[in-house]
This record gives C-alpha cells, sequence and structure tokens, in this order.
C-alpha cells in the first residue's frame, strides 16, 4: 500500500482542553487496497490496518468500505476527547454528569419504567415454503436422523450497547460507544444506542418471545457502567444496576430460559478511558477484576456460564482505530495500541477466573473467540500455507495460545513482534493465564482463503514499513482458480462478512485440534440480510430468505461436524435475538430473527426465527 494513501494529523486544542485526532481518506481505493488490510474487523462495515513505521504511518488507519460510502464520499473525520488523566476522580452526581457533558446531549427514551406484556406470547402459523421441498427441505428435514447431543443449548445473542438503550438512565455512567457515536463519521448513519431496542424496559417481552421460539439460552452481556457508573474499584455501586440484572436474570429462568453473562462487550466505561486510557493501560486490570467480583458474588448460582470478553481481538483493533484512537494511554500509539491491549485484557481475563474460582463462585467460564483459521488461497502455495499459520496465530492464536495450550504467545507472533510492541509474559503470568477457561466459544460467522503477501512473507516479516506487518497475510474474497466469491455476500453495510457453511465443519475441526477443551460452543453465528434496511414493506422484511439458508446450512454442518468428525459442539447462539445498533453501521445493517420497528419499538418474527424454532424442535433431545 502506497503511504500517501493515508494520512494522520494530529493538532491539539489547548482552549478547550481537548485532543483532537483528524484522519483524511484519498478519493479513490482500488479492490486490491481492500483486500490487502492486514486485519478486517467485525464492527461491520470497517477495515483496519496497523501500521507500523513512524516514517510512514504513525498509527492505524480505518477506511469505511467502499460499498459503505463510495470512494468519492469519504470526509475528513475529527474526534475530540479530554487528554488522558486530565478528567478528576470526582465520584460525585456531579462528577457524573461532568462525564455526560463529554457525549453530550442523550435522547431519552419513551417511557421509564419495565412493561409488563399484558398476554403470554403465541407464536404465528409457520411460514408457507418457498421452494419445493425437494429444492428446500422444511426445517425439520434437514438431517433428520441426526441429533444434537442431549444438553445442547439453542441460544440466542445480544449485547448490552446494541439493544438495551436507556443509555442515561438509573444511575449508568457513559460508554465509549456513547462517545464514539457521537463522533464525526464514528457511524455511518448517525444512530446512536440511545433508545435503539430499549431492552432495558422490555426484556420481560423479549424473554417471553423467545421462550415461545423454545430458544433454551440468552447470552447477553452487563454493561460495566451500569455497575459502576466510574468504572474504577474505588468507586461506589450502583445499586440500581446490580438490581435491574438480578431481575433481568430471574426473569429468564422463570421462563426456562438460561441466562449466559458476557461481563464485557466492548462498550468500556468512558471514566476509565479518560483517567487512564483503559485498556491500553495496565492499570485496567485491578478495575476490571473489582468489577468481576462485584457481578460473581452478586449473581452467584443464578448463572451457569460465564463469558469474561466478546471477542477481544476485534475489541483490541477498536481501540488503535478512529475514533478511539483519540483516547490511548500516555506512551501508546495506534501502532503499539492493540498488542498492549491484547496483553492487558488477557491478564484482566486470568484475573476474574482467579477470582471466580477461589471465591467458589459457580459456573463454567470462558471468553469468546472469533474469526477463523483459513485456507490455503493457492493449494500447491506452501507460501499461502505459512500465511493461514499466520493468520491463525494473530486472529485465534494470539489470545488462544495463552489460555489453552502454552500459557505464552504463538511462537509466530513472538519472533515477529518486538517487546516494546508485546509485552511478554512473566512466568507467574504463563501460570495464571494457562488454564483459565473452562471451554471454547467460537464466535464463527465464516471463513475465507488465506494467500502470503506478493512480495513474500520473509520479505514481509523483515519489513516493518510494509503495510501488512505484523500479520504478513492477506484474506482473500474469491478462489484462485475462477475468482468465484467463498459464498454469498451480506448487506452491503457488512463488507467482512460471507455465508460459507461448506467452510464451517473443517473451522470447527480445525479449532477443536489446536485448541482442545471438553466442550465447545459457537457462542454467535449470524447474517446480515443484503438490503433489509431498505425495505418498507412488512411481509418483504420478514421474509430473510438468505438468513434462514445460512442458519440451516450453519446448523447442519454443526450435526456433522458432532456425528462425523467427533467435535463437542455442545450449543450453537444465533446473533442476534432482534435488530439492534451494529456499531459502526449503526441501525441500517440488521442481523436479527425479530425486526424492530425503531419508531413503535414493535417485534415482528421473521421467517428465519421460526425457522430456527421447528429445526429445533426436532433436533434436540429431550
Amino acid at each position: 500500500m502506497d503511504p500517501s494513501l493515508m494520512k494522520w494529523l494530529y493538532t491539539a486544542q489547548q482552549p478547550y482542553g481537548l485532543t483532537e485526532v483528524r484522519i483524511s481518506y484519498p478519493k479513490m481505493l482500488t479492490q486490491k487496497l481492500l483486500l490487502s488490510f492486514a486485519l478486517t474487523n467485525r464492527w461491520n462495515g470497517i477495515f483496519v490496518v496497523f501500521a507500523t513505521s513512524a516514517t510512514r504511518i504513525s498509527s492505524s488507519g480505518i477506511l469505511t468500505a467502499i460499498s459503505t460510502l463510495g470512494p468519492t464520499s469519504i470526509p475528513t473525520a475529527t474526534a475530540s476527547f479530554p487528554p488522558i488523566g486530565s478528567i478528576p476522580r470526582d465520584y460525585t452526581p456531579e462528577g457524573l454528569e461532568q462525564l455526560w457533558k463529554i457525549i453530550g446531549p442523550v435522547e431519552p427514551p419513551p417511557f421509564t419504567t419495565t412493561r409488563v406484556p399484558s398476554a403470554a406470547v403465541t407464536l404465528p402459523p409457520p411460514p408457507p415454503p418457498l421452494y419445493p421441498s425437494f429444492y428446500a427441505p422444511s426445517p425439520k428435514d434437514v438431517l433428520p436422523d441426526l441429533k444434537f447431543p442431549k444438553g445442547f443449548v439453542f441460544g440466542l445473542d445480544t449485547a448490552a450497547y446494541q439493544v438495551e438503550g436507556a443509555a442515561k438512565n438509573e444511575g449508568k455512567g457513559p460508554t465509549m460507544w456513547d462517545w464514539a457515536s457521537r463522533q464525526p463519521n464514528g457511524v455511518t448513519d448517525n444512530t446512536t444506542g440511545d433508545v435503539v431496542d430499549l431492552q432495558y424496559f422490555l426484556y420481560k417481552e423479549d424473554v417471553q418471545r423467545i421462550a415461545a421460539l423454545g430458544v433454551t439460552a440468552h447470552s447477553f452481556s452487563i454493561s460495566w457502567a451500569r455497575i459502576y457508573p466510574f468504572g474504577a474499584a474505588d468507586s461506589p455501586v450502583n445499586i440500581a444496576g446490580v438490581d435491574h440484572y438480578s431481575d433481568v436474570i430471574d426473569y429468564h429462568w422463570a421462563h426456562d430460559v438460561e441466562p449466559v453473562v458476557t461481563l464485557f462487550h466492548w462498550d468500556t466505561p468512558l471514566a476509565l478511558q479518560a483517567y487512564y486510557g483503559a485498556f491500553t493501560s495496565p492499570q485496567i486490570v485491578d478495575d476490571f477484576v473489582n468489577y468481576a467480583k462485584t457481578v460473581f458474588k452478586a449473581y452467584n448460582g443464578r448463572v451457569k456460564t460465564w463469558y469474561t470478553f466478546n471477542e477481544p481481538r476485534v475489541y483490541c483493533g477498536q481501540v488503535a482505530s478512529y475514533p478511539f484512537n483519540a483516547t490511548l494511554a500516555p506512551g501508546v500509539n495506534s501502532s503499539t495500541a492493540p498488542y498492549r491491549c491484547t496483553y492487558n485484557l488477557l491478564k484482566a481475563h486470568a484475573g476474574a477466573v482467579k477470582a471466580l474460582r477461589e471465591m467458589n463462585i459457580s459456573g463454567e467460564i470462558a471468553f469468546k473467540n472469533d474469526d477463523y483459521v483459513g485456507t490455503p488461497w493457492r493449494s500447491n502455495s506452501t507460501e499461502d500455507a505459512f500465511a493461514v499459520e499466520r493468520h491463525a496465530a494473530f486472529q485465534i492464536g494470539i489470545f488462544s495460545n495463552p489460555v489453552y495450550t502454552t500459557g505464552d504467545w504463538p511462537d509466530i507472533v513472538k519472533d515477529t513482534l518486538p517487546a516494546e510492541y508485546l509485552p511478554r509474559f512473566t512466568d507467574q503470568e504463563k501460570k495464571d493465564i494457562l488454564g483459565s477457561a473452562d471451554f471454547f466459544a467460537i464466535d464463527s460467522y465464516r471463513s475465507q482463503w488465506v494467500k502470503a503477501p506478493d512480495e513474500g512473507i520473509d520479505a514481509c516479516v523483515a519489513n516493518t514499513s510494509d503495510p501488512l506487518w505484523p500479520v504478513c497475510n492477506e484474506p482473500v474474497l474469491f478462489d484462485s482458480d475462477y475468482g468465484w466469491a467463498d459464498g454469498p455476500a451480506a448487506d452491503p453495510l457488512a463488507t467482512w462478512l460471507q455465508a460459507t457453511p461448506v467452510a464451517i465443519r473443517t473451522l470447527l475441526k480445525d479449532i477443536h485440534s489446536r485448541w482442545p477443551s471438553n466442550k465447545l460452543y459457537v457462542s454467535e453465528f449470524g447474517f446480515a440480510e443484503p438490503n433489509e434496511n431498505e425495505k418498507t414493506d412488512l411481509s418483504q422484511i420478514k421474509e430473510d430468505v438468505d438468513r434462514t439458508n445460512y442458519f440451516l446450512t450453519y446448523l447442519g454442518e454443526m450435526l456433522l461436524s458432532i456425528h462425523e468428525d467427533g467435535v463437542p459442539v455442545q450449543g450453537a447462539f444465533a446473533w442476534a435475538m432482534l435488530d439492534n445498533a451494529e456499531w459502526a453501521s449503526g441501525t441500517s445493517v440488521r442481523f436479527g430473527i425479530q425486526h424492530v420497528n425503531y419508531t413503535t419499538l414493535e417485534r415482528t418474527y421473521k421467517r428465519s426465527a421460526l425457522s430456527l424454532a421447528e429445526f429445533f424442535a426436532s433436533h434436540l433431545q429431550d
């Protein structure tokens, strides 16, 4: 990539006490540029490349995907945030309001009490088949002789920022996504999570609706800033937040839906970012462990499955990217930030797991991996095979090797990254991290081909100015023989996603071989129906045929993975329970198996929801 393609300008607005980060983009970018990015992030519509040479690009650049905004319409973006360490630790209501002033005005919800459904939820009749049975069997007839093992979990996913709304209600503190959604070009459609699905007050309806589908578990996250509005260990607990999630957990059990709890799904307390740079600073470890202890103690005995972190690889990519790169800890830049975050986050994970075990908290615990191992683009290429190994090491192994196999970074990673980028673990840290998970979880949306850089892997590794350094591999969206895509494309705002069911079985087998465990959850998988947000007729919106095909084919491959490959898949969680705020794409891209009318907040089952219900009703064992 030509260094002139991206230019970063940093200026300081001293009179306002704000640090301004500005990024400008070129007018024309080629498809080759899109395919050459070192890392494709799952926060929808955003591609990230970590640049590492101060003489070339001193920080990471981000590009809003061409299919999202178009190559000639990307303006200069500016993000403003107080200098790190300049905000006093004032834990009073007045101090909290000062933090909210960094965010600005917040849209209030249309109501502020928990709604109780007036009548029990009943499912609509099954939708009529769209195709002849010889072409597309009904959900119950997909591999009808195969069943999931007893105890298999039929789950759905949500995350606090993406669905809760009530952003400033009942004592909650601001989060970094409350801030990011208000930065220029922070979200493509300029929507926020202020109200969104308002699940904070509508959770009872949502639980009843998924219980009616036969869902056995709901994986959701707790907002750290609802429990600790200021985030810090020495700051006060927000009892209203603790009580709210207690009610949520109990209501799930009352409707025979297991609550699966994630402690952190990207919604960093803004206070911790302002105090010291959050996960780019080692100070985060004690604050996270303290938060985890509070949650464990509050809900002990009522949660059987815990996750510390959701997709840490993606999160640590976020912190180095616009607009979050305006908020890094002193001494950290966008080149080192992803790896400092990785180091600090793994120590926080291990500390939380150690606390859970020492406190004798019931339940199993892990974190949620994401991404894929990959397939060599050219089957006869030794270089591409090595590129797959690099991809696996940097995308999954960088978190999973320390926890599941060695207690240390993958050798490929250590041999590439100096310690000033990625700190080395002490012997004690290795002991603490190794074994700090009871099972393996993978957010498995797709797989892709991987190729070596055109100049070769060795040349890339030796050249820290190479745009693909340090990962030195390239994901490819089409095969090397005839240029076929690796699968049908999702919504143009989710350019990272294609449906690749034929690759999922290989992926699960490969993951179990590399990072073996007694239990594996597919903790997220889902599809953004193409152009769904542009439809206005509800009858057409409900016909999410591509999403339905995605789920049924993936689930069929999971059955084969269990029965023919011996992979211990014990649960599958579909993203998402309902349409939501999809991070940088806002509400314009829809992943939900239920449609949400953002004016009325009415929920409507789509075909995919009813198809999932039919499939699991015939494939689960009592």
